[in-house]
């Protein structure tokens, strides 16, 4: 069965089709035909971010998902059986055992409110944690972009939404720390943190305005700081110059004609 964390790549590879359904579905998906954008975007991505991306109801979704792997399949995924199976069982064990002076509270929605942006509050706050240490990040809207910002730096994340409030912890495994131990010095680059932050607004540009902004700005962008584009859709078209420059980018849906891209040099 596809379920809400079934990564992009993943089910792509195993279930060719579900491309098609992708697309048909909703417009969004239609990026997936570039192979480069697949390699990128897909393997970072589940089902539920690829809703929440698109804007598209998470349930239905995976109903047509799963119709098209299985046309005998009886047992249809509603609102009810998808949070019982799909987020409260799959806490992750470090999460149910950690005691509570371990976790790191940080609610970042008076900031968005004051019209900030929260990102060096959180790699503060992040830079801050000690190895056994979560951080629970309270946000109201879920921050995809976020993800894969930490993995980079060797967090894994679980994430759990209560009505319009998401609740998202990241921390480190053991597994997930090995690596890190083993790196040589020449490899520990990966490991600095975010120091500055560049913020472009291009809402109010007519195209191609917003990219040729964007690619004025991007020799700005260096290990030390990212640059955060508010933008009024997702800006496809950008993610293939940015990936010849050597910089990625990752863009979260925050409501309509509002899209937050934050863009990173691929280290």
């Amino acid at each position: 069965m596809i379920t809400k964390d079934t990564k992009i790549s993943k089910m792509l590879a195993e279930y060719p089709q579900t491309l098609d359904v992708l697309i048909n579905y909703s417009p969004h998906f239609s990026k997936l035909n570039n192979k480069i954008l697949r390699k990128t975007l897909a393997s970072r991505v589940n089902v539920e971010q690829a809703a929440g991306i698109a804007g598209v109801n998470l349930i239905l979704l995976l109903n047509e998902l799963n119709k098209s792997v299985n046309s005998d399949m009886s047992v249809t995924i509603n609102e009810g059986n998808t949070e019982k199976e799909m987020t409260n069982t799959e806490k992750p064990e470090i999460l149910k055992n950690i005691n509570n002076d371990k976790i790191k509270k940080l609610d970042v929605r008076p900031i968005i409110d004051s019209g900030k942006d929260p990102f060096l509050e959180i790699m503060a706050k992040v830079k801050s944690l000690s190895d056994n240490e979560v951080l629970h990040l309270i946000n109201s809207f879920e921050p995809i972009p976020l993800y894969s910002v930490l993995e980079k730096k060797g967090f894994d994340h679980w994430t759990e939404k209560n009505e319009n409030v998401f609740d998202v912890f990241f921390f480190k495994t053991a597994a997930a720390d090995e690596p890190q131990k083993e790196q040589t010095k020449s490899l520990q680059p990966e490991a600095v943190e975010y120091e500055n932050i560049i913020e472009l607004d291009v809402r109010q540009l007519v195209p191609p305005e917003p990219m040729m902004k964007i690619l004025e700005n991007i020799s700005k962008v260096d290990d030390k700081t990212v640059m955060i584009v508010h933008h009024h859709r997702e800006p496809i078209m950008l993610y293939p110059k940015l990936e010849e420059r050597g910089y990625t980018a990752v863009t979260n849906k925050i409501e309509d004609n509002y899209y937050k891209v934050v863009i990173t040099k691929i280290r």
